[in-house]
């Protein structure tokens, strides 16, 4: 029997990179949306014919705790467990910082610490009782090395789920490794709507010179929910092309 990987966020951008690298190392994968119902059918579509695996398409609206509990109670419906959970799915919201508000930090929560604890609160007991799990948290080199009051809710965010990171880790040991992957500028949908200027600013402070790839982070979150990272848990792992020594 496959193993089965859930990605959040999964219709586009680093989540879509992610759910192809899993399915292309043979997982089982569940296709999370929560707008886009005809990209993620087509990639589930996609994947299936490529790879042979068995797909799920779920659509679930994360910052709604219900629809949260719905996503995790399907995809264990589905295919019986979930071995890898991969905690995606993001906003950021880029705005000057005395136009920000409680709603906003609000709506930030949600989405990017609340639902991965759901998440990992219903579906981790189960990865424990079966002796075997990875969960993955993607949060962002802006809580390590640099800080932008631009994006102060997204921060504060990702800041939590580096935390929610390490506890969740002790709380399910041995059989449950938890990590977290923390990505610089990453070339998706949601940066390219950014100012041109900012993003030029951006990359020449890596030592790339350019951003990510999402099939590269796509590749490093897969590593960490195979079985040659074992040993490795607890840990926060930067992939930013060497943007924290320029």
């Amino acid at each position: 029997m496959n193993r089965v990987a859930m990605i959040t966020g999964s219709s586009r951008g680093m989540g879509k990179a992610e759910v192809y690298e899993f399915a292309s190392r043979g997982y089982d994968v569940i296709v999370h949306y929560v707008n886009s119902k005809e990209a993620a059918e087509n990639i589930s579509k996609d994947i299936e014919e490529k790879y042979g695996v068995r797909t799920a398409v779920i659509k679930a609206d994360l910052s709604k705790e219900d629809e949260v509990r719905e996503l995790a109670s399907k995809a264990l419906e589905v295919f019986g467990k979930v071995d890898v959970l991969v905690n995606n799915a993001g906003i950021a919201l880029y705005d000057d910082f005395e136009k920000k508000t409680i709603e906003g930090f609000e709506q930030s929560m949600h989405v990017n610490l609340y639902a991965p604890f759901l998440l990992t609160q219903i579906l981790a007991p189960k990865m424990a009782e079966n002796k075997y799990g990875k969960i993955v948290n993607i949060a962002t080199i802006d809580v390590m090395t640099t800080y932008n009051a631009e994006s102060a809710e997204y921060d504060a965010s990702k800041a939590g789920l580096i935390s929610l990171t390490k506890t969740s880790s002790l709380q399910f040991q041995p059989y449950v490794n938890v990590n977290c992957v923390c990505p610089g500028w990453v070339a998706t949908d949601m940066n390219k709507e950014l100012p041109q200027e900012l993003l030029d600013y951006q990359t020449s402070k890596t030592c790339k010179g350019r951003m990510a790839k999402p099939e590269e982070v796509a590749k490093l979150v897969a590593f960490l929910a195979g079985d040659d990272a074992e040993f490795i848990d607890g840990e926060v792992i930067r992939i930013d092309g060497g943007y924290k020594l320029m």
